[in-house]
């Protein structure tokens, strides 16, 4: 029998938070757990790690961008879905899956500044989707930071 979406992804939060109260850095506690649950989640946090380096890179036009966290999103769904263009095919991603890279994205650009927490879910709360969601993991992440 294989794990749901939702039990992977409780796995992952699980282990970041383990990994983290055993004196990882949030980042490596992610990336640390993603490798070890593997599978979709590890693609996943790759896209959200990919997309938080493009929208701090000062010479991405991402990064240029006034609304740069919902273009983010955006673009991310766009290139995870292809929801502009085909169908969504019967093994694509789950918007749970979609919800944790978008949650990973706002806990790397915002992490490590000053009241990172408060700035992360901010910007969340500015952002279509699962608000609710993303906040709860943003919350899980980075209190423990």
């Amino acid at each position: 029998m294989s794990t749901s979406s939702e039990e992977r992804i409780e796995q992952f939060y699980s282990m970041v938070e383990e990994n983290i109260e055993n004196g990882m850095l949030y980042r490596d506690a992610i990336e640390l757990a993603a490798v070890t649950v593997g599978g979709l989640i590890t693609a996943k946090v790759s896209q959200a790690m990919a997309k938080y380096q493009e929208a701090i890179h000062p010479q991405s036009h991402l990064s240029q961008e006034e609304d740069k966290d919902a273009l983010a999103l955006l673009s991310m769904g766009v290139l995870w879905d292809n929801t502009y263009f085909n169908p969504i095919e019967p093994d694509a991603s789950t918007p749970l899956e979609n919800t944790l890279a978008e949650s990973i994205y706002f806990i790397m650009k915002y992490g490590k500044e000053e009241d990172g927490l408060n700035k992360a879910l901010e910007a969340n709360e500015k952002c279509a989707g699962d608000v609710e969601s993303r906040a709860k993991a943003i919350r899980r992440v980075l209190e423990k930071v």
